[in-house]
C-alpha cells in the first residue's frame, strides 16, 4: 500500500470525501466500507500520539511481509474511523499479531475464516470508552469498532491478506471486520485476566487470540453452580481455533459462580471434566486427528487437552448469557503510552 494524502483545499468536502472512498476502494484499500482519508496534517496528528517515529516498524504482517511501521499504522488507523488516542492500542495490538509465536500467516491465508480476537484490560477501557459491558461484541461503540477495523485494514493492505488475493477463506466472516471487547474487570468477582497473566491490575493491556466464530451460550439461570457449568459445556462442541477455549461469562453467571465458591481454576477443571463428547458424534477422521492432538481417547472427543486451555474472562452485561470462542494461546502485549 503507498501512502496516499488528500488534499482539503479544493473542491468541496462532500465531493473529495467521496472521491477518496472510491479511489481507496479502487485501490482495494477498504474493507467495503468507507473510509476516513488520511490528510498529512491527520497523520502527522497520530503519529504524534503514538509517541514513536513515524518510520519506527513494529512488525513484519504476512502474507505479503509488509512493513508496519508508525507511519503506515496510522493511515490506516484514520481510514478505520480511529481517534489519535486510539493509537497506542493498535500498535500494541500490531506488536502481539506480529510475534513470530502468534500464528499470524496461516490465518491469513486459510480457507477457514478465522480473525484475530482482541481484549482490552486495564485503565485504558475507561479513557477510551471500550465497550465491555452491555452489547460489548457488538456495534454502536467508537473505540471497539474502529481499533478492530484498523486491525483488520492493516492485515488486508500492509500484510496483503485481501479476499482471493492472498486470502482463502471460503465464506470470510463478519467479524473480519472488527472483533474486540474489553474484560468487565468492575463486575468480575475475580481478578482480571491481563493480571493472571502476569501485568499488574494498574496497567493496560491488549492480548490477541487466534479465533473462530463465537456461539452465544443462552439460559442456564437459577439452576444452581453445577448446572450451570453442565449447560455451558454441553454447548461447546469442537471449534476448530487452536484446541483452546475463550469463554467471555456474563455478569450473572459469573457472579453465581462466585458466591458458589467457585474461583476461575474450579471452572477450568469442571468444564474440562464436563465439555466431553462420544466419539461416534463425530467423523472418524476428525475422532482421530483429535486423538493424536491429545484431544480424546478412543471413547470421547475433548474440548480442550488441559483445564489451561480453558480461559475464563467476564465481560458483556446482566443476563443469564455467555459467549464461547474457540482460540488458541493468547498473546498479550502492555499499551505503552496509555
Amino acid at each position: 500500500m503507498t501512502h496516499s494524502y488528500v488534499d482539503f483545499e479544493a473542491g468541496s468536502v462532500r465531493e473529495l470525501l467521496a472521491r477518496a472512498y472510491e479511489h481507496a476502494y479502487d485501490q482495494g484499500w477498504t474493507d467495503g466500507l468507507p473510509i476516513i482519508p488520511a490528510t498529512l496534517e491527520d497523520v502527522q496528528q497520530f503519529i504524534a500520539a503514538s509517541g514513536r517515529r513515524a518510520d519506527e516498524l513494529i512488525g513484519i504482517v504476512p502474507p505479503r511481509k509488509g512493513e508496519a511501521t508508525v507511519e503506515a499504522i496510522a493511515v490506516n488507523a484514520i481510514m478505520a474511523g480511529c481517534r489519535p488516542e486510539y493509537m497506542p492500542v493498535v500498535i500494541a495490538a500490531v506488536e502481539g499479531l506480529t510475534d513470530p509465536q502468534f500464528p499470524l500467516e496461516p490465518m491469513q491465508v486459510s480457507t477457514n475464516a478465522m480473525t484475530p480476537f482482541l481484549l482490552i484490560n486495564g485503565p485504558v477501557r475507561r479513557k477510551l470508552d471500550i465497550n465491555c459491558g452491555v452489547g460489548c461484541l457488538g456495534p454502536g461503540w467508537r473505540a471497539n469498532a474502529t481499533i478492530g477495523r484498523a486491525i483488520r485494514l492493516i492485515l488486508n493492505n500492509i500484510g496483503g491478506a485481501l479476499p482471493g488475493v492472498y486470502s482463502a477463506a471460503s465464506f470470510g466472516s463478519p467479524l473480519r471486520y472488527s472483533y474486540i471487547c474489553g474484560e468487565n474487570e468492575e463486575a468480575s468477582p475475580w481478578m482480571p485476566f491481563h493480571v493472571d497473566r502476569g501485568f499488574a491490575r494498574g496497567q493496560s493491556t491488549v492480548t490477541v487470540f487466534r479465533a473462530s466464530n463465537f456461539c452465544n451460550l443462552s439460559g442456564g439461570e437459577g439452576v444452581g453452580p453445577d448446572e450451570i457449568l453442565r449447560h455451558i459445556a454441553t454447548s461447546m462442541p469442537p471449534m476448530y481455533g487452536g484446541g483452546g477455549v475463550l469463554l467471555l461469562l456474563g455478569a450473572n453467571h459469573s457472579q453465581a459462580l462466585h458466591e458458589a465458591g467457585l474461583s476461575k481454576r474450579d471452572i477450568q477443571e469442571r468444564l474440562w471434566e464436563l465439555a466431553r463428547f462420544p466419539v461416534s458424534y463425530f467423523a472418524k477422521a476428525y475422532a482421530a486427528a483429535e486423538r493424536a492432538a491429545g484431544r480424546g481417547d478412543a471413547d470421547t472427543v475433548w474440548r480442550s487437552k488441559s483445564p489451561d486451555e480453558i480461559l475464563i474472562i467476564v465481560a458483556g452485561g446482566p443476563g443469564p448469557q455467555d459467549v464461547y470462542i474457540g482460540a488458541g494461546l493468547p498473546m498479550t502485549r502492555l499499551i505503552h503510552g496509555s
